[in-house]
């Protein structure tokens, strides 16, 4: 028997709201972030002062336990909240939740593992990293993705998939128009190498825009 997704996700009633219990683990993942970035910060004044650094693992550690320990507070206070939301939200939340996570830990990865300072961390781009790094964000974002994607696409209803759908044609169109013709034009020496995370942001910006659009507009 087929299941109608046209049904709008209703509003549940809890206690102290939707805002605190998503706030905490925003604010969670940043101070999880500065941490990383004051381990970063401080490995890179030792290198240049010719001391000796912590450990690169150390970093990573020490943010993994702060989450560990703020999540588990967060859920004694906010556990009710989502317990008494419906369970399509919860798994609508619980996407989100995911894919952020995951982004949050490749971040403080990244900070960890670069030797570049804290305020060049603008997510170094095209700078080097270690081997296992490379590896454990790669499978982190393959997996981490697919797993956010089957939650987020169980919990939607029809309006929201239809802006999903039409967000990621659009985020499809704007790579598929410009990047043969970077290509081409590099070729000729009339424009610099083609950039795939250049092309990459575009997408997500147009994906989002759309997103958006489709899914506010009145």
């Amino acid at each position: 028997m087929m299941v109608s997704k046209d049904r709008p996700m209703t509003r549940d009633p809890s206690p102290k709201g939707i805002g605190g219990a998503v706030g905490w683990p925003i604010a969670i993942a940043l101070a999880a972030a500065m941490l990383a970035g004051i381990f970063a910060g401080y490995n890179q004044a030792a290198i240049e002062n010719g001391g000796e650094p912590l450990p690169a693992w150390l970093g990573p550690l020490v943010g993994i336990g702060f989450c560990a320990i703020a999540g588990a507070f967060y859920l004694r206070a906010y556990g009710a909240v989502w317990r008494q939301r419906s369970p399509r939200k919860r798994r609508y939340w619980l996407a989100l939740g995911v894919a952020a996570l995951v982004g949050a830990l490749i971040g403080v990865w990244s900070m960890a593992d670069s030797d570049t300072p804290v305020a060049e961390v603008a997510m170094i781009a095209d700078g080097p990293v270690s081997p296992g790094f490379a590896i454990g964000a790669s499978l982190l974002w393959l997996l981490g993705l697919a797993v956010s994607m089957i939650l987020y696409h169980r919990a939607i209803d029809d309006h929201e998939e239809r802006a999903w759908l039409w967000a990621s044609l659009a985020g499809w169109y704007s790579f598929v128009f410009p990047a043969p013709v970077w290509w081409m034009l590099h070729r000729a020496d009339l424009a610099p190498p083609v950039d795939a995370m250049a092309l990459f942001l575009l997408s997500l910006v147009v994906n989002a825009v759309i997103y958006l659009w489709m899914k506010f507009r009145r």
